[in-house]
């Protein structure tokens, strides 16, 4: 079991992203999410994460695949990656400040950019994908590491079952 999910809130053609106040990442857009707790399914544990950093109610997040890598030569390390289409912000004002980072609505096309160096780097490998609902199944996307730097991607199919 992998021990982190990360989830991509999506609202009226824009994205809730968090810039990240530490590390790994630290500056760095990224989605909202966490680590699993005890006996806590990637769900349950997306769903109680984004309530705690947005202040936002979830309800059934769409499993989009897990991200995995290796870096630096290390074990493979990875996450449970949910989308999440809501219909009201719930009064959720951005920019925000948090004890995770500032949450802020990005357009999909800002998030997207191939050019755009200010996302977490493995964002640029999955992102277009995982949000592609119906015309991508879900994956792993797997990435290595040499330090800070993407050496290698691959997009890999799911077993039948990983949780």
């Amino acid at each position: 079991m992998l021990r982190y999910t990360l989830a991509f809130i999506r609202h009226d053609g824009k994205i809730l992203m968090i810039n990240r106040e530490k590390n790994p990442w630290q500056g760095a857009w990224n989605g909202v999410g966490g680590k699993l707790e005890p006996g806590e399914s990637p769900e349950e544990c997306v769903v109680r994460e984004i309530g705690e950093e947005t202040g936002v109610s979830i309800k059934r997040p769409v499993f989009r695949g897990i991200v995995t890598w290796n870096p630096d030569s290390e074990p493979v390390q990875g996450m449970y990656v949910f989308v999440a289409d809501i219909r009201n912000m719930n009064g959720l004002s951005t920019p925000m400040g948090t004890r995770e980072g500032i949450l802020e609505w990005k357009s999909e096309e800002w998030v997207l950019s191939e050019s755009n160096y200010g996302t977490v780097p493995t964002l640029r490998v999955f992102m277009k994908a995982v949000l592609d609902i119906d015309g991508h199944r879900p994956a792993d996307y797997h990435c290595t590491f040499d330090h800070n730097r993407i050496i290698e991607t691959e997009v890999r199919p799911l077993p039948v079952k990983i949780r």
